[in-house]
């Protein structure tokens, strides 16, 4: 009876159209913009993938929201935190034109910890550097849902999902009080405890079936540009783009990229913005 269950599967599956299920989100980069001892950032950012339904079908629907903290303990060594949450979708059509009835509904969640370093390039505190090296730990999990050949069917896939990242980034601070920096995450990234009612020949044609075979890849460059205000210290607006590129030879469908839109606190330069400006 197994066999034959995955031999209808398999038919029903493979004569329909490749609707990817994406395994991998870019999350928004933490680049705190740190001189002092004392500097911090309290961020809320709102993150898309900028698409667009088009008439009821949307292959790469993306949204959710990054919180973000970093805090400078010394004049060189800071920490940071990230949480990470989207829901998202994504449907299409198939080669011939007419629509795949496989919708796709994804949940993330993923927390990051770093450690980092940070210094100034020249004295006008307008160049700097910093990197930070952190782990993270969350959970990505989707349900698939359609109508096949006359026949209802539902799948659901849950993996956590672990991670080792170093994230360099250039900066530049005008005289403005607007940074440009220039960031390159790389990410080492590792799915376990995997759960899903997929038959295994779905798992192999989704490309769903060695991702807990070792450790997958992925470079993020990122552009952000901060705005601070000079009558308004310790507030700033931030967006940033990022992409997602995938390293590894062993591939697996994933976004590829994130723009997000944040308010930016600097807590205590809010609380005590005579002192920040002198110290600065």
């Amino acid at each position: 009876m197994r066999s034959v269950y995955c031999f209808l599967t398999g038919l029903i599956f493979f004569t329909s159209c490749y609707t990817p299920r994406y395994m991998y989100s870019p999350p928004a980069q933490n680049i705190p913009v740190l001189v002092n001892k004392g500097d911090s950032k309290l961020g809320a950012y709102l993150s898309t993938n900028l698409s667009n339904n088009n008439n009821g079908v949307n292959e790469s629907r993306n949204r959710g929201y990054d919180l973000q903290g970093a805090y400078a303990i010394s004049n060189h060594l800071a920490v940071a935190a990230n949480y990470f949450k989207r829901t998202e979708s994504n449907n299409g059509y198939n080669d011939g034109g007419s629509l795949d009835s496989s919708f796709i509904d994804y949940k993330r969640n993923l927390t990051e910890i770093s450690v980092g370093y940070f210094i100034v390039l020249d004295k006008n505190n307008q160049t700097m550097f910093q990197i930070f090296g952190g782990i993270g730990k969350g959970q990505f999990s989707f349900t698939d849902n359609g109508k096949l050949n006359g026949i209802d069917y539902m799948r659901s896939h849950q993996a956590t999902i672990t991670k080792f990242y170093i994230q360099p980034a250039l900066m530049l601070h005008t005289k403005t009080n607007i940074t440009f920096s220039f960031s390159s995450k790389f990410n080492f990234i590792k799915f376990g405890n995997i759960k899903t009612n997929y038959a295994p020949n779905e798992l192999h044609y989704y490309k769903l079936d060695s991702l807990n075979d070792g450790t997958r890849i992925f470079w993020e460059p990122a552009f952000t540009n901060t705005f601070g205000f000079k009558n308004l210290p310790g507030v700033q607006l931030e967006y940033q783009f990022g992409f997602a590129i995938f390293l590894d030879g062993r591939y697996i469908s994933h976004r590829a990229f994130n723009f997000s839109m944040a308010l930016l606190l600097d807590v205590p330069k809010l609380l005590h913005p005579k002192s920040s400006q002198s110290k600065n």
